[in-house]
């Protein structure tokens, strides 16, 4: 993992521009504003990548530290939206606050096991760089802080930054697609909605992986 203020190519925003886009989103305010005193709290997956894209992300997707629903409380307060509600799913720690004109996904930094494959995760408190390597590719695993003395500084999987500027899908581990065959149709939709290539190792693990299921497939 490496922490780097900017992104190393000229076709993606900088820290300060990161920052102005969240403020810019629904939510991005209240959320700047509770997570300026903490480093525990950063934009993470699709809405960081998109972001970076210049596109508008569908919705803002946050890491905390700690209890995500106490954060998710305070959020509410701060949005003073009565239409405002939290859904909760505590077997993962996340947190979803949706309001009328805006959304946003909150989940506690985490670790996650596969203890067979296809099977749901077992998941554990983790550090920053344990929940960015739990994710599907490596354009999804860059975190701009949002608050602390690391405010608008990213983190990002090894090779991240260069596969979004390249336009480039990557597993982040050999097993990716074993431990969770639903990655196998993120694949698909991703490189029809960002139109990236898939990188030709990780394509040669989703086509094992999809010889796999159909034999399996053939056994029942």
């Amino acid at each position: 993992m490496s922490a780097v203020g900017s992104t190393s190519t000229n076709r993606a925003p900088g820290g300060d521009e990161l920052l102005a886009a969240v403020a810019a989103r629904p939510g991005g305010p209240e959320l700047l504003a509770l997570a300026q005193a903490r480093g525990d709290v950063a934009l993470v997956g699709g809405a960081t990548r998109d972001l970076l894209l210049g596109r508008e992300p569908r919705e803002l997707d946050v890491v905390v530290g700690g209890d995500a629903e106490a954060f998710a409380q305070e959020l509410v307060a701060h949005i003073g939206d009565g239409s405002a509600g939290i859904t909760s799913h505590e077997r993962f720690g996340t947190v979803l606050v949706d309001w009328a004109t805006g959304r946003v996904d909150i989940a506690e930094r985490r670790a996650e096991t596969y203890p067979v494959p296809g099977a749901l995760p077992q998941v554990r408190p983790g550090s920053g760089e344990e929940d960015l390597r739990r994710r599907d590719f490596t354009v999804n695993a860059i975190a701009l802080a949002l608050g602390g003395r690391q405010r608008g500084q990213l983190d990002a999987a090894e090779q991240a930054l260069e596969d979004l500027a390249d336009g480039r899908l990557r597993v982040l581990h050999e097993r990716s697609f074993t431990d969770d065959p639903t990655r196998l149709l993120r694949l698909a939709r991703y490189r029809t909605r960002l139109g990236f290539e898939t990188e030709p190792h990780t394509a040669e693990l989703a086509a094992g992986e999809l010889d796999r299921l159909a034999r399996e497939a053939e056994r029942h």
